[in-house]
């Protein structure tokens, strides 16, 4: 087991941390997809939907609504990773206190951005949306999309937390071995 290791600069555990959550932000990526394919919603409906939150429409809207959500998840993996070096106690040594870490994250995220941008946001924008069709669809599963998105959060926080475990103890490993080859 790895002890605590300030040769990961604040840094590079921000860059790690910013790669973590992309790769987090891809993992659930296609799950996203399915939910909207299982809700009978067109594709890429919740994408589209935070598009037309700042104007868009059509395609645009959902590609600026995926964009948007891998850059969320690049801002939080930043913050786990800045966070990660700032008490020891904090410090992420092993897969399951990243993958611990991670849930916590994901959880916060849920509770405190995504159900108010969600309910005082995104809601309004579906019921008064021009997408005619979708918009009673995503409507009427509202809590199944609230819980499948607890989900989500909860993997996405578990797959970056891990993944940002590893990175770390491969950058802490190969600090040590360069440390010791000098």
């Amino acid at each position: 087991m790895i002890s605590f290791d300030p040769a990961v600069s604040l840094r590079k555990r921000a860059q790690i941390g910013c790669v973590a959550g992309l790769v987090g932000g891809f993992a659930i990526f296609v799950s996203i997809f399915v939910i909207d394919l299982s809700l009978g919603a067109a594709q890429g409906s919740f994408y589209k939907i935070v598009g037309l939150a700042v104007g868009s429409s059509g395609l645009e809207a959902t590609l600026i609504g995926m964009v948007s959500h891998m850059l969320t998840a690049c801002l939080m993996g930043t913050v786990f990773g800045l966070g990660s070096g700032m008490h020891k106690k904090m410090y992420i040594y092993s897969i399951k206190k990243g993958a611990v870490a991670g849930i916590t994250t994901g959880l916060v995220v849920f509770g405190v951005f995504f159900v108010p941008i969600s309910l005082f946001v995104i809601m309004p924008i579906i019921q008064s949306s021009v997408m005619v069709g979708e918009s009673g669809v995503l409507l009427a599963n509202s809590s199944l999309i609230m819980i499948s998105s607890l989900e989500l959060h909860i993997v996405f926080g578990v797959v970056m937390g891990a993944f940002f475990a590893i990175a770390v103890q491969v950058e802490s490993k190969s600090k040590f071995t360069l440390s010791r080859e000098a």
